[in-house]
Formats: structure tokens, sequence, C-alpha cells
């Protein structure tokens, strides 16, 4: 997709100094079992963003205990993987653009205290936590939850609890109250004619069981949310007034019978790029390996995603119903997952039905295709490979409710291909440079074309692109560096009336501390900075004017724009303060013929500094300050922003925080400008008792008030406009069990 003169380069403020390390090498081997931990080099900003981590393309985030810079991943509800795969942690901003902090190549051995991990893993299955307004979407793949087993020297065991050797259940519940006693808004006509005030109480329920004896292993997971509001029932959106108050939110019943795993409720299946992937619905999975070498898996789940009691198995739809089977063969039995091939076939049949958290107007979908996947690496995991080829077949059914009586012609049978791989090598892995530093370098090439057209309702693919992407990794002590080249390009089949748009890019970037230039460390001094550089360089063109294609009137309309990106940022990080610098600079260069002085160069300065006197106690502060420059009509705009923040822990149960933000912008010529300052404050107090097994309470109370002040005038249009809006928010919520 190309941009217009008035695109913007994306402005880009992570903090590159932040790193990752983990408490395992490339060398150890772990078992399904064990614990790990991961380590930040300092502790995670509010403003910066979240982290995600990833394994194997599954989101394993809440799985993790962060305490401070330390991540620690306990794996007894969900096990490590078998074989080799490779764990990245990113840095999700709240422009949802996501920065690679760091990957882990993960060596994961057969562990005799969890047999039933032996299983195919290509079909998962998950545990979806309960959410008072809908399901989880959007957010990439769900965590694989395979069920426990029980070890050898449980099943010689005597019987326990009902004649099981494990047999566990913790329920939950939280009742809680959520209130809006006052709110004030200038002027009057901006107050909500709804709702200004109110009260409301919500309920969540779980439920959550484990039972192992012998060849029989089972976990089963209920959640429950209720709300006194209608409209934050779960199924509101669908059912309207008529949807139950307190409702099911998801559940997930998997049973193990011998070496077979069962799968029944909110689940997902496929790991075929293009054909399905973490296709996440309520419905039935189940896999089974029929022998060391084989292993074969299916699922059949509901076309969009549902709560609630209705459907209770997801398959009471045929028509609105995905199935898919996957075949595996382990070329090298020994190794689980060193050399792999995955067949998956898939038929999927998709009515105009809304998903329970998305509404759109949707039309009938139908397709079916099949796919082949390898994956492979050396003993060693410095050679890995992963490759696939789809075809997908795709069509509109006919339907009368959008054709309306209308003559229309309906859509053909499309059937396109899709292919892709991802090859890496670690070329030099832990080389001796010197004394305390050590060389790692790792080249990676990815490759992906999806015909146009192309369609698979069991993944989302974009169609008609070809796209080819190099890069290099590497570190020389606390040194390191990346570069990255890529090309990317569309209308594969070069309809001469469409714009083929191409685009290549360039990305280049460095961390090091700035003892690193005399051969030091970060700890060989202390009082000086770590250091970090990125730049990225991507032109984005038409190849050539389309022929009857409206261009040849304007040829200037045809895009062609070089955007540079540049990052620097530098950190101090001391036992009880932190503080430190960054700056970006973005330049949009356009080319087109009569347009080349519309460029724009947008530059930003910040400064931040923590301060930590105690565990009990954070201040923190950020000044930033942005400029918009606008070079063809010489228009300059600048952008100031100040904003401490404060959190104290007054006692063991009572806490307050604070912020406090000043944003004022306005241009060169004085023709606009506008004010916003917000101020938040919050005191919460939480107590606790526990006396074992299911005697256990917690209470907690919150007051949060809220100020919002907002002032805009523009002089060329004589307007002006003043808003300001005060809310109190109170609740309480008490937790059993």
């Amino acid at each position: 997709m190309m941009v217009s003169d008035s695109w913007r380069a994306n402005q880009v403020h992570a903090e590159d100094d932040l790193t990752i390390t983990a408490s395992f090498d490339t060398q150890t081997q772990l078992t399904s079992d064990q614990p790990f931990e991961l380590k930040l080099s300092r502790a995670l900003q509010a403003n910066e963003g979240s982290l995600a981590i990833i394994i194997n393309r599954t989101d394993i985030t809440s799985l993790f205990i962060i305490d401070g810079t330390k991540l620690v991943y306990s794996p007894s509800l969900v096990p490590l993987p078998l074989g080799e795969s490779q764990l990245v942690v990113y840095l999700v901003r709240g422009d949802h653009a996501w920065r690679d902090l760091g990957s882990f190549h993960l060596h994961v051995v057969k562990d005799s205290l969890a047999p039933i991990l032996q299983s195919a893993p290509q079909i998962q299955t998950t545990l979806v936590k309960a959410d008072t307004k809908s399901q989880r979407t959007g957010s990439g793949p769900e965590p694989t939850a395979p069920v426990g087993g029980s070890s050898p020297a449980a099943d010689s065991a005597k019987p326990g609890k009902f004649g099981f050797e494990k047999f566990g259940y913790v329920p939950s519940l939280t009742l809680a109250i959520k209130s809006q006693p006052a709110q004030f808004n200038f002027p009057d006509s901006t107050r909500p004619t709804e709702r200004a005030t109110f009260t409301d109480g919500t309920l969540q329920f779980s439920m959550r069981n484990e039972m192992t004896r012998n060849w029989f292993g089972s976990e089963t997971s209920f959640d429950f949310a209720g709300s006194t509001f209608k409209s934050e029932a779960l199924r509101f959106g669908t059912l309207g007034n008529k949807a139950p108050q307190v409702d099911l939110s998801s559940y997930l019943v998997q049973l193990k019978l011998g070496r077979a795993k069962m799968a029944i409720g909110h689940t997902s299946a496929g790991t075929s790029r293009h054909l399905i992937n973490s296709f996440a619905s309520r419905g039935i999975t189940f896999n089974i390996p029929l022998t060391k070498r084989f292993d074969f898996g299916v699922a059949v789940l509901n076309g969009t995603n549902i709560v609630g009691y209705g459907n209770f198995l997801g398959v009471a739809r045929d028509k609105h119903q995905l199935q898919t089977a996957t075949f595996g063969v382990e070329l090298a039995p020994k190794r689980p997952g060193g050399v792999r091939l995955e067949f998956s076939g898939i038929n999927a049949y998709i009515q105009a039905l809304n998903s329970v958290s998305q509404g759109s107007v949707n039309d009938v979908e139908r397709s079916k295709g099949g796919s082949v996947r390898l994956i492979a690496s050396d003993k060693s995991g410095r050679f890995k490979f992963d490759g696939g080829f789809t075809r997908s077949q795709y069509r509109n059914p006919a339907d009368p409710l959008l054709y309306q009586g209308t003559r229309t012609v309906a859509v053909p049978f499309l059937t396109r291909n899709a292919r892709y791989f991802d090859v890496s090598y670690d070329a030099v892995r832990a080389w001796k440079v010197t004394q305390g530093k050590q060389l790692n370098l790792s080249l990676a090439l990815r490759h992906e074309q999806v015909d146009p057209l192309f369609k698979s309702l069991g993944a989302s693919a974009g169609a008609d692109k070809r796209q080819n992407d190099f890069q290099l990794t590497g570190s020389i002590g606390e040194i390191s560096f990346q570069a990255g080249h890529g090309r990317f390009n569309d209308n594969l089949r070069r309809i001469a009336s469409i714009l083929q748009s191409l685009t290549r890019s360039q990305q280049y970037s460095v961390a090091l501390p700035a003892a690193a230039f005399w051969g030091g460390t970060s700890n060989s001094s202390k009082y000086l900075p770590r250091l970090s550089y990125s730049r990225s360089v991507t032109h984005q063109f038409g190849k050539a004017i389309p022929i009857n294609g409206g261009f040849a009137s304007d040829p200037g309309s045809v895009p062609d724009q070089v955007s540079t990106n540049q990052n620097f940022s530098t950190e101090w990080q001391f036992q009880k303060m932190n503080f430190g610098y960054s700056y970006n600079r973005s330049f949009s260069d356009n080319r087109q013929p009569a347009r080349a002085k519309s460029d724009f160069r947008n530059q930003t300065n910040g400064v931040h500094a923590g301060f930590n006197p105690n565990s009990k106690l954070s201040i923190n502060f950020d000044l930033t300050r942005d400029s918009a420059n606008d070079l063809a009509s010489e228009k300059l705009a600048r952008t100031w922003r100040i904003g401490p923040t404060l959190s104290w822990t007054l006692s063991k149960h009572l806490s307050w925080t604070a912020s406090w933000s000043n944003t004022v912008a306005g241009d060169r010529a004085q023709t606009n400008g506008s004010r916003n300052t917000e101020f938040d404050t919050q005191f919460s107090y939480k107590v606790g008792l526990d006396r074992g097994e299911l005697k256990k309470v917690q209470t907690q109370m919150f007051i949060r008030y809220a100020d919002r002040y907002a002032r805009s005038r523009d002089a060329t249009f004589n307007t002006f406009s003043l808003t300001r809006t005060k809310i109190v928010n109170a609740g309480v919520s008490f937790t059993f069990f």
C-alpha cells in the first residue's frame, strides 16, 4: 500500500537501551517442567508499553510472574514444548508497534514426569481467562495448555482421594461494586445524558480441577462473569436485553486417554501459516501419537468465537464451522521437532454471524484446501528451517439476504497458492574475541508469496504480495548490532491498469555501553551511559504509470517517497535513580513530479528521570518536545509535554499513585494552539485472610479522582473551545477461596 503526500513517518520512542537476558544459554537443555527466568536491564517505565513473550508463534506472556526486572516462568500450568523452539521477547508500545528485545533458543528434552507431552503438538488448546466484556481478540495466538499427566512413580503410588493419584480443585469467586458517584462537566452540554453517575455490581467465578490416575488424566476450567448493568452482559451485543446477566465466559475440558489427548471448549488449532494458524473458537480437538514417527490430530470449531451456554460444544452449526486435520511425521524420532513434516487440510463454512467481540457486516464464505509444512533444525540448534506451501479454494456461496432480489453474479471458485520459508543460521556462536568478550553472529532469510485473491478462513494472510527479507544479528560482549534489508511488491500478475507498488527498506541498529569505546563494559564505569542508535530507510514507489488507470492525467499521483527514521538514546542507570535522553528524527522525501518539495521533517527530543529512594517510593519525570515541519508550506508546529508520576506504598495494605501531565501545542505563525492538562490520583487498600485450603478472603478497595482540562483555538477559522471534566470513581471487591 502506497502513502499519500500527507503521510508522516512514524515516530519511534522506544528506549533502545532496554535489553533482556535469560538464565540459560544455547547449550542448556531444559526439561518441560523446569522453570526459568528472564531479566530486564532496567525496570520498564509505564509509558513505554508492555512486554509480549512468544514461543513459536504462541503468546505465553500471561504465564510469567513479573517482579520488577525479573520475569519468572513456571511451567506447572503450561509445560514447555518438546524439541527445538524459539522464545522471543517484544516491547509492545501504545501505538501497537512491536520491538524485538531479544530471542533465545530453547532446547527442551523429554521429561519423564509429564509423559502426556509426548503427544502431537500441532493442535493447541488454551485456557481462556474470564473477561467481563468479551473474549480476547487481535492479540495473536493463545497460550498452549497441554493436560498434565502422571509420572511412573505416581502410577505405582497408592490411590489418593476418590481413587486418583492426583486430585485437586481451585475455586475462585470475586464480587465487586464499582461506582462513579460524581462527575462534573463544563460546559454542561458536554455532560453525558446517560450514566454520568452509576453504581454497578460485578461477579466473576472460576473453577479449576485436575485429576490423574494411570492412563487417565483431566484438567477442567470453567469461568463465569456477570454484571448488574445490562450492557456489560457477555452476550448483550447479540441478544440485547435478553442476554443473561450471569453467563459462561469460557470453559475448557482437557482429557488424557492413554496416549491420546482431547480438548472440549475454548481451544485453538492449526500451525499452517496460510491455511489455518491458531484459529481460536469453541469446539473439540483430538490428537494422538500413532507411533514415535507419526501423529494425527483433528479439530472441529465454531466459525466465530462464542460465549454463553448455547452451542455448548461449539459444533451445533454444521454450516458455521471449521474442520481441520493434521498428520505429522517425525523424520528424526529421537529428536522431536528436529525434522518434521506436517500435512494439514481444512474445510470451512462460515455464515454471516458476528463474533461475540466483533461486529461487522459479513458475507457467507466457504474455503477448503491443504498445506504441507517442513520444520528442521540441526542438533546444535544453529540451523533452523520453517517452510510451507498452501493451496486454498475460496468462494462466496449465494446469499439471498444480500441479493435482495437483484440480478447478481455469484463469485466463482478461486483456487490460489501461498508459500513461505524462514531460514536462520548461527554463523558464529560464542567465539572468543578477547578474554572477556565473545562474538555471536546470526543470519536469517525470509520469503513469502501469496497469490492474488488468495484466502483461507482459518488464517489471516494478505493476498497479492511477494516479500523477501534478510537480517543479520550479532553481538560482541555487551555490544549488540543488527542490520536488515527488505523487498516487497504487489500486483504479482502485473495487470497493466493496476498500480504496482514496490517497497525497499534497510534497517540498522547498535546498542553498547559508552565504556566499550575504551574496551570496557557497563560494569567498568557506572558513570558512563549506555548508548543506542538505529536508522531505517524505506523507499515506496509505483513501478510505472498504469494504462487506463486514471493516472496519466496526473503522473504526480503515482507515489514515490523515501522515508528515513533515526533514533538515538542514552541512559544512565544507578541503584536508586536513572535518567536519560532520547532523540528521534524522521524525514519524508517526496519525489513525485511537481511534488518534489512536499517534504516533511519531524523531530522529538525527550528527557526522563526516575528516583527510587527505597522499595516503597518511586518518582518519575518526563519532558518531551515535538516539532513537525511542513517544508512545502513552511509551517512549523511544536508540542511540549511534561509529565511527573508518583507511586508510594504507604503501608503493607495502603498505596497511593498520582500522575500529572501538561501538553501545550501550537504553530510558529501562532494561527492555532491548544493546551491539555490531565491529573489522576488513586488510593487503594488491600487486605487478605489466609487460613489454608478454601479459607481465603481478599478485600480490595479504591477511590480515584481524575481531572481533564482542554483548551484550543484556531485563528484561521476564528474558533475557540474550553472543556473540563472531573470524575470520582470508587470500588470494592471481595475474592473468596
